[in-house]
């Protein structure tokens, strides 16, 4: 039996699945999360799905490396059409997208989603965009997290229905759960955000259109300045 170790960022992610879970990994790739709850006896059952076999067989191949061929159901289904009432799944992972495809997956399969389950969402972009879809459907955020590999940041977000969340300008962009707790990470992610609005700013044209856009940048920026001197 081969050891598994997980990258930071999948590391974060299966840390936020609670132990004796049903588990629907959505977009599973080479099915590496899986196979981590599975050798470590963390999940009492998982579903491996994606919309393409190309996916399912490099999830085939790791699953026989670690003898758990029979372990875990793969599908081939488009998001979370993959999960049946039957399943009892009581934990749905989507990560590795971007966050404009997660909001897709989960507005088509809404209705799949009950109140016992629990969503752990890892956006690879636009993770402000899947906070206001989960705000703006009946979703509260229980919990989050943020992971770093070299220069770059990753966030964990984890929702449940619920009542949803409040929404002003533009603290979608920032966790309220990373805030409340002042994750260590927080920081240095906002302070590299900041960095890369102040560079967009300058660079962009005096268009008016640009003109527009650089407003837009230096307003967000402003607003990162104003939680980075709270943190």
């Amino acid at each position: 039996m081969f050891r598994m170790k997980l990258t930071p960022r999948l590391q974060a992610i299966a840390d936020k699945i609670p132990p004796g879970s049903a588990v629907a990994d959505i977009g599973s790739d080479h099915a590496y999360i899986p196979v981590y709850l599975l050798v470590n006896r963390l999940a009492r059952r998982v579903i491996a799905s994606d919309n393409n076999k190309g996916p399912l067989t490099a999830a085939a191949q790791t699953l026989k490396l670690f003898n758990l061929e029979k372990a875990v159901d793969l599908r081939l289904a488009d998001g979370l059409e993959a999960i049946k009432p039957e399943d009892d799944v009581d934990t749905v992972v989507i990560a590795g997208m971007g966050g404009e495809t997660i909001c897709s997956i989960l507005a088509r399969g809404k209705d799949i989603i009950s109140a016992a389950v629990s969503l752990v969402l890892q956006p690879m972009t636009d993770a402000g965009l899947v906070r206001r879809w989960l705000a703006d459907n009946g979703f509260a955020i229980v919990d989050e997290d943020i992971a770093q590999e070299g220069a770059r940041f990753y966030e964990i977000i984890v929702a449940r229905r619920g009542q949803g969340m409040e929404r002003q300008d533009f603290s979608d962009e920032i966790g309220p759960v990373l805030l409340a707790k002042k994750h260590p990470l927080l920081k240095p992610m906002l302070e590299q955000r900041l960095r890369r609005l102040r560079k967009a700013a300058a660079y962009a044209s005096h268009s008016a259109a640009a003109r527009e856009r650089v407003r837009q940048l230096e307003e967000r920026a402003r607003y990162l300045e104003e939680v980075l001197s709270w943190l």
